[in-house]
């Protein structure tokens, strides 16, 4: 029972069907919410298996520096996006959305649009297109 008072609020993760976004069991062609945060990750994969993952762009998980790593040139850097979504329920949703370095462009491009003491209270719509394959998020300041 006191365990469920936590779960409450748990961050879902952003996935991806299509081209569309998954949060939840809900699909949605976009998002819209406030960009709450933004953390550095990098993660290495070997295959498809993830065998190394940084949750702050620094320190591996077995403690090692990623500066001092002879693997990270293979790592994946990645930004983790804390948002808060409106339109899916009553109250807004905290989720989480990772992007990649092919994404990295736009998102400055939204922050400094917005500019960077207004991006966390500055509602924006995101959206997703292919690329030569590759999945790339669009930022733009919400109506």
């Amino acid at each position: 029972m006191i365990h469920a008072l936590f779960e409450k609020d748990r961050p879902l993760f952003v996935r991806f069907d299509s081209n569309r976004f998954r949060v939840g069991r809900r699909l949605r062609e976009q998002l819209r919410g406030l960009l709450v945060d933004m953390l550095p990750m990098r993660k290495r994969f070997e295959g498809k298996r993830l065998v190394c993952w940084a949750n702050d762009g620094s320190t591996g998980r077995d403690g090692q520096r990623c500066a001092l790593c002879r693997d990270r040139w293979k790592c994946a850097e990645r930004v983790r996006l804390m948002l808060l979504l409106d339109g899916l329920e009553e109250t807004p949703v905290p989720a989480i959305l990772e992007i990649g370095y092919g994404s990295f462009d736009a998102l400055e491009q939204f922050v400094q649009t917005v500019g960077p003491e207004k991006a966390a209270t500055s509602p924006v719509c995101i959206s997703m297109t292919r690329d030569s394959g590759r999945l790339r998020f669009i930022f733009q300041p919400a109506d």
